[in-house]
């Protein structure tokens, strides 16, 4: 509703200025908090966190010193095949674009934050028509006659943030951002390790599964060796059961190693995501797995890790939300103006004399709230706390992944020794059974029972690599994948 007393413009008057109370604004805030502040009880400042970082004597011991993962660590196995699966699911898998989804949410709540800083200018216009009673502030002829009154104007105001409190609620809402990067960073690493397992699982089966071809035909050989002897009289029948019995094993073993190389297939696939996935998997040997643990573990850690960088961004976002909390216990301090036109009559909105101009400079000071802003600063360091114990137990889970997934490559690579001194002998013992045997002092069942012996050795030996280079993935993993955290100097206090 129009209030026809409140024009300003007549002639030559044009309202008071507004930068008659710009000067003034900051003195008498900071007069209000002098003589109030004992009634908002203005909290303190709290001391800087003190966050858990490793030491040296927490890993392991690497009789090798190796490297940081590179952020590409999977073509260092040199197989273009694993290459392509992993890039598929980088773009195409579901878990990487709720990360990515979860960054544009943080984006969008930081532009948030930011656009609810600094100047703000508004455009207005309205028609009214109106009847206005007889019985009210109006006098006649205004009173009891119906009018049409416009307004337009544009409204200007500004929050001088004297105390910070917008720009912490930035900083809080920036650490978020860069939480959510470091967790799309970390879903990546977590999605390419599992990749990388689960193919070189499925290429252990395959390679299981043509030893047992291998297998199976060494135990029909012996039976074919032993039915002549039966046939003869040298050999009690009794003894043919046992080795059909025994032939009999491998084609069990392969129809349950083609049962796990179908589900690996498919968890492949799902992985992978798309719908560009091979129909059939090119067989590929297993790669080296020997690697060592950086020199620099402990101190490196924490900056190689996005869990770890995601934990510390979400503290520093809690730290500048406690900054705003307290903030709000400060006088806010805002200006507004207003600049337009206002009159009964459309025909009078654009004249001279319908100017509308006005300053309004407001300092709104708490005094009491009944604990809310209180409870708030308390709620906001309650998030700092959980987010220090999330980051403690990052860290720890960190170094435990290094030192189970390093013990595991050392438990296999130690396997290796034992396994080729064995191989080695088993070769010997064939290599002196085939010569007796051509020499015509065998029949070839002694040589037939060290293949087999062999073919099992050479099954451990596929088992063993196969652990090593999981082992080596997992390492990869715990290392960090390759992440290097970009404010992983930050100041925040180590413990």
């Amino acid at each position: 509703m129009n209030n026809p007393n409140s024009n300003y413009s007549q002639a030559g008057q044009d309202g008071p200025s507004p930068s008659r109370y710009v000067g003034a604004l900051r003195p008498l805030a900071l007069a209000a908090v002098l003589t109030l502040s004992a009634c908002a009880g203005l909290p303190p400042a709290d001391p800087a966190p003190r966050l858990a970082t490793p030491a040296a004597g927490d890993f392991v011991k690497a009789p090798v010193a190796g490297q940081w993962p590179v952020n590409q660590w999977w073509s260092d196995f040199h197989d273009e095949q694993l290459n392509s699966l992993i890039e598929q699911a980088l773009h195409n898998s579901p878990s990487m674009a709720v990360a990515q989804a979860r960054i544009g949410q943080a984006n969008a709540q930081a532009q948030l934050a930011g656009a609810n800083t600094g100047a703000r200018l508004d455009a207005s216009a309205d028609l009214t028509r109106q009847h206005y009673t007889a019985n009210s502030i109006y006098p006649p002829p205004i009173g009891g006659s119906t009018l049409n009154s416009g307004d337009l104007g544009l409204n200007f105001s500004y929050d001088f943030d004297f105390w910070g409190r917008n720009r912490s609620m930035i900083e809080s809402a920036l650490g978020q951002v860069a939480a959510a990067q470091a967790e799309s960073a970390g879903a990546a690493s977590t999605l390419s390790a599992a990749v990388a397992s689960t193919y070189y699982q499925w290429q252990l089966v395959n390679a299981r599964l043509a030893l047992q071809d291998d297998v199976q035909s060494q135990r029909n050989r012996l039976i074919e060796l032993e039915a002549p002897r039966v046939k003869s009289g040298l050999s009690a029948g009794e003894l043919v059961a046992p080795l059909q019995a025994d032939a009999a094993l491998p084609r069990q073993t392969r129809v349950q190693l083609e049962t796990q190389r179908d589900e690996l297939y498919y968890q492949l696939k799902s992985l992978v995501g798309g719908t560009q996935f091979p129909e059939h998997l090119a067989a590929k040997p297993l790669p080296n797995a020997d690697v060592g643990v950086p020199t620099n573990l402990p101190l490196d850690l924490v900056a190689r890790r996005a869990d770890v960088a995601a934990s510390r961004d979400r503290i520093k976002a809690a730290l500048h939300d406690v900054d705003a909390s307290r903030a709000a216990f400060y006088p806010d301090i805002n200006l507004s103006a207003i600049a337009g036109f206002s009159a009964f009559g459309l025909g009078n909105v654009l004249k001279t004399a319908s100017r509308n101009i006005g300053v309004t400079p407001a300092l709104s000071l708490p005094i009491f709230d009944a604990g809310r802003l209180r409870a708030g600063l308390d709620s906001s360091r309650a998030d700092v706390t959980m987010a220090i114990a999330q980051y403690d137990q990052a860290v720890q889970s960190a170094v435990s992944d290094v030192n189970d997934a390093f013990v595991q490559l050392q438990g296999a690579q130690r396997e290796q020794a034992s396994l080729t001194q064995q191989i080695a002998a088993r070769k010997r013992d064939l290599e002196s059974a085939e010569r007796r045997q051509h020499a015509g002092l065998s029949d070839g069942r002694e040589a037939t029972r060290d293949k087999l012996a062999l073919l099992t050795l050479d099954d451990q030996e596929l088992a063993r690599e196969q652990r090593a280079v999981s082992a080596r993935i997992a390492l990869i993993k715990a290392l960090g994948g390759g992440y290097q955290d970009p404010a992983a100097d930050d100041g925040l206090s180590k413990k």
